[in-house]
């Protein structure tokens, strides 16, 4: 979908390892976590979003890495914020991430595993949502019907049910190696 020429960020850098992880999982691991940062990037630019794009995708790449278990938790935020995003921060600084920045990340990521949603005219509700929708799209990992689309935030994510189901499907089987080997796959379904 999204092509890497199409954001005004390197995303290379973001190269996941399995080590990153507190919890080495299949559902909330390294496929996972590559395909919600897809997702980042194809509701953001189709929802016309700009730096927001930026701030959720390093969001995405820390989100579950402090999961201590596959089971329902809503700890898991808090816990990658306070201890993945000191480890990952000067990555994202060099990405061009400020203060404010940090800022927003810090919530996303401990905002996405908690059903209380901020206000829709907080500073940072376009990062967190941006995330949270993402992070639904590949629900469909847990059960066909686990994505409840009365739940999505932005009208974009919609479009993108089937195109993230297929991309689930296509890269449970072909498990991508890094990011570009997603983009590659993604690629391959073509347009939604």
């Amino acid at each position: 979908m999204i092509l890497s020429e199409q954001i005004n960020f390197s995303y290379r850098p973001f190269l996941l390892k399995e080590s990153y992880f507190d919890h080495h999982s299949h559902l909330h691991g390294i496929s996972h976590t590559y395909r919600v940062m897809y997702h980042v990037l194809n509701i953001g630019k189709m929802e016309g979003l700009n730096h927001e794009i930026k701030l959720a995708f390093c969001a995405a790449f820390i989100h579950d890495m402090a999961r201590r278990h596959d089971g329902y938790c809503t700890e898991h935020g808090v816990w990658s914020s306070k201890s993945k995003l000191p480890v990952f921060r000067n990555l994202f600084v060099e990405t061009g991430i400020e203060a404010d920045g940090l800022r927003a990340i810090k919530l996303a990521v401990s905002n996405h595993s908690i059903r209380y949603e901020i206000r829709k005219d907080h500073p940072y509700y376009t990062t967190v949502a941006l995330l949270k929708d993402a992070d639904a799209l590949d629900r469909i990992r847990i059960g066909e019907n686990n994505l409840k689309p009365q739940y999505l935030r932005y009208s974009e994510s919609h479009n993108f049910i089937g195109f993230a189901k297929e991309l689930y499907y296509r890269s449970n089987t072909n498990i991508p190696e890094n990011f570009d080997e997603l983009i590659q796959i993604g690629k391959a379904i073509g347009n939604i």
